[in-house]
């Protein structure tokens, strides 16, 4: 699984203003298309801006957007096909997520993150609120399509220095990919359950960050990424409760778009400077921006404050030890040698 590196400052001094700005559309976008679930709105149009190195780059501008689109619209289609009958559509969602799984280990593309993810979210929106399914699919299509619009003109507006294309250079695997997928879509599955069960549909989209963390590899980069991204929540959880504290003294809309460019613009700028891997800064900034609009939708900011410490920590931790065992168990054991 392919992970950007850390933003250089030669090659695009702007980076951390653009994010700034780009917290400011988003939120503006809110207020204007008031969906149902804002956070969906916020998410994607940032997770796109912070992947991007040097000049922009349509593959992840564009087309990753539009492609996720068709996903989720697909997804949809299936869940709500085979909801009347759930063993039936828990064991498409399982087969989608080891296609999902293998097409990461065998080929790095992130068409197979889009995949799973879109597949976890919608199984189980589709199992626990199936009324939520239609809006999770309006939501998300309206962050892509805003990303498509405000990514691209920002980069216009605000060009980066380098003006060379990022060569995205994909670590693969050389194993037995297909037992590896199998582990991940088993362990993908039973935190599926786990979040069924435990998460209200309205919060479901806190649910990315422990699903993000089976997307990885290996289980060294899994463990590695679930420390990392627990680490990047309690960094996005101290930010959004400390805006939402200054909005509890000054509740207007122009304190909150200065409030939410202020965090992408330092979030942005550790994400260049900062002594963690960029990676920690740039979900920290997601996790932020996102409590920040759930907070201010339901009115529970404590609640999803909690919830999103509990679901990253536990439930990127526990998975990722999940992934070890299994893989130690079944995936690197070594053939008997012949005496």
């Amino acid at each position: 699984m392919y992970v950007a590196p850390r933003p250089g400052r030669d090659d695009d001094p702007h980076f951390a203003l653009r994010l700034g700005l780009l917290c400011v559309i988003c939120f503006a976008a809110i207020q204007w298309i008031q969906p149902v679930v804002p956070a969906l709105v916020v998410t994607l149009p940032i997770a796109i801006l912070a992947g991007q190195r040097k000049r922009f780059d349509p593959m992840l501008g564009l087309v990753a957007p539009l492609l996720f689109i068709v996903i989720i619209w697909a997804m949809t289609l299936i869940v709500s096909l085979t909801q009347p009958t759930p063993v039936l559509m828990i064991a498409i969602a399982f087969w989608i997520f080891f296609a999902g799984f293998w097409v990461i280990r065998r080929t790095g593309s992130p068409i197979g993150m889009l995949i799973i993810m879109a597949a976890a979210l919608m199984s189980i929106m589709g199992l626990k609120n199936p009324a939520m399914l239609f809006y999770f699919r309006d939501g998300f299509t309206q962050g892509a399509l805003l990303s498509i619009i405000a990514v691209p003109l920002l980069y216009w507006l605000i060009p980066p220095a380098s003006q060379m294309a990022h060569s995205r250079e994909v670590e693969l695997i050389q194993d037995r990919h297909g037992i590896g997928s199998l582990n991940r879509a088993f362990v993908l599955l039973l935190l599926c359950f786990w979040l069924y069960a435990v998460m209200p549909a309205s919060d479901m989209i806190l649910a990315i960050g422990a699903i993000f963390v089976l997307v990885f590899p290996t289980r060294g980069q899994a463990a590695s990424e679930a420390v990392q991204r627990t680490l990047a929540t309690l960094y996005g959880t101290g930010a959004a409760l400390l805006i939402l504290l200054i909005l509890s003294w000054n509740a207007h809309f122009a304190m909150l778009l200065g409030l939410v460019a202020l965090a992408g613009v330092l979030f942005g700028w550790k994400m260049m400077e900062g002594r963690h891997p960029s990676m920690v800064y740039q979900y920290g900034l997601s996790v932020c921006i996102a409590m920040v609009a759930i907070a201010l939708s339901s009115q529970s900011p404590a609640y999803a404050s909690i919830m999103r410490i509990l679901l990253t920590g536990a439930g990127a931790i526990s998975a990722a030890m999940l992934i070890g065992v299994l893989d130690s168990l079944l995936l690197n054991r070594k053939a008997p040698e012949p005496a």
